[in-house]
């Protein structure tokens, strides 16, 4: 009995120690260190910026915490619902997002926010992108995860919605959403509320005839859309 119980003792230290052999060789082999990181679902990072902010690469592939890689990634970039992260034998990563649905960029003092749908702020913006941006001139506070005050964000969603080709608009307390739609760069007050697409009519309309009468335009006032106004420049 005490020779077969020294015997099996025996056996699992040698093989705990095979185990911890094995478990070296495999930590020290380039062949099981992290080489490729593919990103899927992302487009509003760049890919290479969610592989930076994993740093992943030359990690031994059986040191790869899958679940602190996830909250490494969210944390790094507030634009993703989902992350998910699966490493394969011998040297593959793959981390698979999921984004919220941002609808443009909000530029405050040099930060670019992502926001959606309903104006939450999603995060910090670590890229542009294609979104339109409206840039903040009257210093609003920003807070990730709320609305920023004072900015009626349905109707901002509308503007943005009827005016797919402009990527450049401001905001202030005092005029609302602002845009310069010629190459003359006419400012265009849009206003705080009204029906958008009507707008983009109005705005059309006014500017082709104004543009072939050649009038020198300091700016078009489409606060109220029924009552449009043009102040033009002295001269």
């Amino acid at each position: 009995m005490g020779s077969s119980g020294h015997g099996a003792r025996w056996f699992s230290a040698a093989l705990l120690i095979l185990s911890c052999l094995l478990l070296g060789v495999f930590l020290l082999d380039g062949r099981f260190r992290v080489r490729s990181v593919d990103v899927e679902g992302a487009t509003l990072v760049e890919a290479q910026a969610i592989v930076a902010a994993a740093n992943l690469t030359g990690v031994p592939i059986f040191l790869v915490d899958a679940h602190r890689v996830e909250r490494q990634v969210a944390e790094a970039f507030g634009c993703f619902d989902r992350v998910r992260v699966q490493a394969k034998l011998p040297d593959h990563v793959r981390i698979a997002v999921s984004e919220k649905g941002a609808l443009l960029l909000w530029e405050n003092q040099g930060t670019h926010w992502w926001i959606d749908g309903q104006g939450a702020v999603l995060g910090i913006a670590a890229r542009l992108g294609s979104l339109p941006v409206v840039h903040d001139h009257s210093g609003l506070p920003v807070v990730e995860g709320s609305m920023i005050a004072g900015v009626p964000w349905d109707y901002v969603g509308a503007m943005v919605t009827a005016l797919p080709g402009v990527r450049e608009f401001e905001y202030t307390l005092e005029d609302g959403l602002i845009v310069r739609v010629t190459t003359a760069g006419w400012p265009v007050y849009l206003g705080t509320k009204g029906d958008a697409d009507h707008k983009v009519i109005v705005l059309r309309e006014l500017t082709a005839a104004l543009m072939r009468e050649g009038t020198q335009v300091e700016y078009i006032d489409l606060k109220n859309e029924r009552r449009p106004a043009v102040k033009l420049i002295a001269g």
